[in-house]
């Protein structure tokens, strides 16, 4: 959608006026009993935390969706993943691994392997900010609320929120009385799962709250090779928070979580065959295509994740005053096998014997293992196993990787009483993030002459002893982020307020990179250095690294903004805000890094300006609610990667220069009776490069970010119904997504590209039965109502092996139509 470049913000009145039988997908919740008197919660309202205070959303001069526990059950909305029904400006991207899941608000995320490069977009659970985006997945039940906050957020929200944040919010323990609730489900494709809290009081000055949930399903890709499905999962997991009140005004909350997530992720069908057409036609075994749920793999899928955290949070009274603290310390942990050609060639895995008797002819396997304990970087243990392809010597050489990262952050903050001429907040933050990641990839080099023949159209031969390239690395990257942050609202009138904040950071970043190619290079071609003297055989490296490097960079930077608003009423209010957000410099810390990719790290701080202009309404008696937000916002130095800009033809970090931004964003609610609510959402954007020049030939000027949709709007319904002493409600939501652009930032000036996934529309629908006093509630869905056939991403094939070029596509959990139905009783 084009929007006018001198001032987006014209069509704000009519945007409002064409979609004003649209709403907002949040219901009420319980207000906070710090909200002040005049902010009292009224029936229909909702209270956030988007600016660090519980306020109702109406009055908040900030871009933000909310929705509430009810809702999400009711419509069926059971992980982070589905998140995107409730916004129009957040997407969820999938990838090959779990650890590489991300979000993206207004079309900014981030595009990149790297564990040196940290999300646009904040993940905060309790005010606690994660390190690793795929750590949320499956790992939250529980929740209170969920809020999504758009524009540039780091100001007050902390670590790398140059996009947005989504902010999840948990529920905290009963203080009255004992209770609990237990649910079950079931659902098409092996799905089952458990839910089970306890909350209660255990004195007068102690509560707590126990939640465990489970949840397993099959995958809907089918591998060919032994009819099983791949991509299945299953979870489990606990969270736990002790409420300690030891006087008036003051409060503790301890809380701990841990999860683990096994899955064999992440099997894509290929979409598209490679040009060559050789391994891709042929390995298969399947009929490519965009409605191919097929994969023929000969390496086993395998993955799991664990995430653990403990926090501590402190609201202390003084006086007027509320000093809060927060304390965490947080694990994550993801491991993955993967079959990176995509077909059931017998391109992944060599044995030690393979690998080196072209350099040591008569080598016997006993010396050849020897060799490979001395050219790895990780241990034997990590690097090879025992398969069925050999039975005297374990295969190495599969790709894998293991990634551990560790994180201690601590914010304390001070916020003043409201209601007079100024209030503030004032606050320090500290963040540490140690993050490694132990990598090996390898395969066959099917690109280089000799290596591959093809005797007849189904059968291949290799020639283990030159074709076989492996790369291993370790790379530890350390994050370290200081802050000192203050926000002022001033208000000369009952209706107007002005608002500054500004946080002045510290970012530290340690790169230490180690890196061994085997005695054919890596994968993507690196060269092979010299045989270190005394060195037995070329490629056993007897623990001297191609590459062994320690860098270290720091920078400072002010973040801030600053807004207007005016409330006509309480139930009308305009505003307009600039801020100004910030992410911190970012090193190429993967396997694909180059010698040059390395010379020219760090990546540059990627900032942004954005300016923003809406107004929040209500009418006729609250039964109708209003808001419309129109946008503009320049990113500098937007850190994304690029294919091969660095001759290698594998994914390059790079600063991408200027991004520009625009749009009009909005929600709608409709009330008409007490049963009935209608709601709906939109977003209508424009997100174009500058000048950006991938080759020295290749400027992508004028072309769209990865996974940035132009045009994105749902529709939500619910009623209501009586019958006897039950209750009987039926949801629905619909939600369509505009064509979209993944992967190959090369062809973002393509119209035509491959690369872009065609828009799509998916709709959903609930009955959920209540018993009286809602002690029993019987709920059935259906997801993807209409079979609408879509992917969730779509990326390439490695180009170092069998489907080289080949791009492969992510099917999501409602690619197909399917149905199910849960139980749950309260007590």
């Amino acid at each position: 959608m084009k929007i006018n470049a001198r001032n987006p913000f014209v069509s704000l009145a009519a945007v409002s006026c064409v979609l004003a039988a649209q709403a907002v997908p949040a219901m009420a919740q319980e207000a906070p009993a710090n909200v002040a008197a005049e902010e009292e919660q009224a029936p229909g309202e909702i209270i956030v935390t988007a600016q660090k205070r519980a306020e109702r959303l109406q009055s908040v001069p900030v871009s933000v969706q909310a929705v509430e526990a009810k809702t999400l059950a009711n419509l069926a909305i059971a992980t982070p993943k589905d998140f995107g029904q409730i916004s129009p400006t957040l997407n969820f991207q999938a990838a090959d691994e779990a650890r590489l899941f991300n979000f993206s608000i207004r079309g900014i995320g981030t595009e990149s392997f790297s564990v040196g490069v940290e999300p646009s977009v904040s993940s905060i659970v309790d005010g606690v900010v994660y390190t690793r985006v795929g750590s949320l997945f499956d790992g939250l039940s529980d929740i209170e609320r969920v809020e999504v906050l758009n524009g540039p957020q780091g100001t007050l929200q902390g670590k790398n929120a140059s996009a947005g944040a989504v902010v999840i919010v948990t529920k905290g323990p009963a203080r009255d009385r004992f209770q609990g609730h237990a649910e079950v489900g079931l659902a098409e494709n092996g799905e089952y799962t458990g839910n089970l809290m306890v909350t209660g009081p255990i004195s007068d000055k102690v509560a707590f709250r126990l939640n465990g949930y489970y949840r397993h399903e099959d995958g809907i890709v089918i591998n060919v090779a032994n009819g099983k499905p791949v991509n299945n999962v299953e979870s489990y997991g606990f969270r736990g928070k002790l409420l300690f009140e030891p006087s008036d005004g003051v409060t503790f909350t301890l809380a701990g979580d841990w999860s683990y997530r096994k899955a064999d992720c992440c099997g894509e069908p290929i979409r598209i065959p490679a040009a060559s057409g050789n391994v891709t036609a042929a390995f298969t075994g399947t009929p490519v295509g965009p409605l191919n749920r097929y994969v023929n793999f000969d390496t086993v899928q395998e993955g799991y994740q664990k995430n653990r955290g403990v926090s501590l949070t402190g609201d202390i009274e003084l006086g007027d005053f509320t000093l809060t603290s927060i304390t965490a310390y947080r694990q994550y942990r993801d491991f993955a096998i993967r079959d990176r050609d995509g077909t059931n060639a017998p391109f992944a895995g060599v044995t030690p014997t393979e690998l080196f008797r072209a350099t040591n002819p008569g080598i016997t396997a006993a010396q050849a293992l020897t060799l490979m304990d001395n050219l790895l970087l990780n241990p034997l243990s990590f690097s090879c196993r025992m398969t069925s392809r050999s039975s005297t010597e374990p295969v190495c050489g599969e790709s894998q990787s293991l990634e551990k990262s560790e994180t201690f952050s601590q914010e304390i903050r001070l916020a003043s009483p409201t209601g007079g001429f100024a209030d503030y907040i004032l606050g320090a933050f500290y963040y540490d993030a140690k993050t490694e990641r132990d990598l090996t990839i390898a395969g066959v080099r099917s690109n280089i002459a000799g290596n591959v023949s093809y005797p007849t159209p189904t059968t291949l031969t290799i020639n283990r002893d030159t074709a076989y390239v492996l790369a291993d690395t370790i790379t530890k990257v350390r994050s370290i982020n200081s802050a000192l942050f203050a926000n002022l609202n001033l208000h000369p009138t009952s209706q107007l307020t002005f608002t500054g904040g500004v946080r002045y950071v510290h970012d530290a970043l340690h790169f230490d990179h180690k890196k061994v190619t085997g005695p054919n290079g890596d994968h993507i071609g690196s060269p092979i250095d010299v045989n270190p003297a005394g060195q037995v055989a070329p490629g056993a490296n007897a623990g001297t690294p191609q590459f062994n490097s320690y860098r270290e960079f720091s920078n400072n930077a002010w973040l801030g903004r600053v807004s207007a608003k005016y409330e006509f009423s309480r139930d009308l209010m305009a505003y307009v805000s600039w801020a100004h957000g910030y992410k911190g410099p970012a090193v190429d810390a993967d396997i694909y890094v180059s010698a040059a990719g390395f010379a020219a790290s760090p990546v540059a701080p990627e900032t942004s300006n954005s300016w923003e202009v809406g107004f929040k309404s209500q009418f006729l008696d609250r039964r109708v609610t209003v808001n419309v937000t129109g946008y503009k916002t320049t990113f500098s130095g937007y850190q994304t990667t690029s294919q091969g800009t660095d001759g290698s033809g594998a994914p390059v970090l790079q600063s991408a220069g200027k991004l520009f931004t625009k749009g009009v964003e909005g929600e709608i609610v409709v009330r008409p009776t007490g049963r009935l609510r209608l709601s709906g959402n939109f977003l209508f954007a424009d997100n174009k490069f500058g000048d950006l020049f991938l080759t020295s030939t290749l400027n992508i000027k004028g072309g769209d970010p990865l996974n940035a949709p132009e045009t994105k709007w749902g529709l939500t319904g619910s009623y209501d119904l009586p019958v006897g002493d039950w209750n009987v409600n039926l949801s629905g939501n619909y939600t369509w997504t505009g064509r979209t652009l993944f992967t190959n930032l090369n062809d973002a000036a393509n119209p035509n590209s491959p690369w872009i996934r065609p828009a799509f529309g998916v709709a959903n629908l609930a009955l959920n039965l209540t018993a009286p006093d809602s002690k029993y509630k019987l709920s059935f869905y259906v997801k993807n109502l209409f079979n609408e056939h879509y992917v969730a991403s779509l990326r390439r094939i490695s180009g170092s092996v069998g489907g080289a070029g080949a791009i492969a596509q992510a099917l999501p959990r409602d690619f197909d139509r399917y149905v199910g139905g849960t139980l749950s009783v309260n007590f």
